[in-house]
């Protein structure tokens, strides 16, 4: 995807634009706050600073994108600001603002190094300054639907008498974008299970949060009764500042943001009594990348019954 397609994207998500307007109202006082916008881009969080008042802002952006920022500064006859073209973290005195704000969430929602970005971000905050967003929920929940596992699972259709098994294991250990409907998990919004949670307050007490997340979640026989359970869908909820937030999941009003599916070697096919657990780990070190790994174990009476182990880094073709 060129840059330009993805802030179209972007800045067509009248949501995100209305919730990143209203954290940044409460927080910038006219004519006193200074901002800085970590992974600025078009520069768009910086201008809506500045119409409300920001007395200066920077904008850190690596891309060349930072050209464009500066072009649509011009036009808008905006004043007030800096650029450097570099990555936050690679900025070894950082200048030190009222406000910080990265807005580098992606479907997933740490796949574009939100946490370790927002980590960094205290170095430029200035002593009783805000950090923007403020904290992270990420959410999962079964899904019952085969719609999306069908559109994924082609390899046993191809024929010609062809073993294409070792393509399609690859193919199923990856994570997908894709619009989720309520239907896929029977209506049942209750599902979602609260997998991650992370605080990136920059209080002298606030615990930085770690690159490697881990949990363990469950339903029970009393959730899913006898469905069958073909994958998982992933979406977050950020708090940009106390009592504004902008969520991804599928039972709210749709942003440019979609879910993340991952699905399943084989279908699930539960009984009564039988807990379905799902085994989640994330881990953006910096060393690892990105990786994302899922154990899915059904238990019956307490024994697991059936366990399938998948993790992207076998999907990297």
């Amino acid at each position: 995807m060129s840059e330009i397609e993805l802030h179209r994207k972007l800045l067509g998500d009248s949501a995100r634009n209305q919730a990143l307007h209203a954290a940044l109202k409460r927080v910038i006082k006219p004519g006193e706050s200074t901002l800085v916008d970590i992974g600025a881009g078009t520069g768009f969080i910086s201008f809506l600073a500045q119409q409300l008042g920001a007395k200066h802002c920077t904008l850190i952006e690596y891309s060349d994108t930072l050209a464009l920022a500066r072009e649509l500064a011009r036009v808008n006859k905006f004043s007030g600001l800096s650029f450097v073209q570099a990555h936050s973290g690679e900025i070894e005195k950082p200048p030190k603002a009222d406000v910080v704000i990265s807005e580098t969430l992606g479907n997933f929602a740490l796949e574009e190094g939100l946490l370790e970005t927002l980590v960094d971000a205290r170095r430029f905050l200035a002593a009783g300054g805000t950090l923007i967003p403020c904290g992270l929920r990420q959410f999962v929940s079964p899904v019952f639907s085969n719609r999306i596992q069908n559109e994924l699972d082609v390899w046993p259709q191809v024929g010609f008498d062809l073993d294409l098994s070792p393509a399609r294991e690859a193919a199923l250990n990856n994570m997908y974008v894709k619009t989720l409907r309520p239907a896929d998990f029977g209506g049942k919004p209750n599902l979602a299970r609260e997998w991650d949670r992370m605080n990136f307050g920059a209080g002298p007490d606030d615990e930085q949060p770690s690159s490697l997340r881990r949990a363990t979640v469950s339903w029970s026989d009393k959730d899913c009764g006898t469905k069958t359970v073909y994958g998982f869908a992933l979406w977050w909820q950020v708090e940009l500042i106390k009592g504004v937030s902008l969520s991804t999941s599928p039972f709210e009003p749709p942003t440019h943001w979609e879910q993340v599916y991952l699905p399943l070697l084989d279908a699930v096919r539960l009984r009564k009594s039988d807990t379905l657990e799902l085994n989640l780990v994330s881990d953006t070190r910096a060393e690892t990348g990105l990786r994302v790994t899922w154990q899915t174990s059904v238990r019956r009476k307490g024994k697991p019954i059936q366990t399938q182990q998948q993790d992207i880094t076998q999907g990297r073709i």
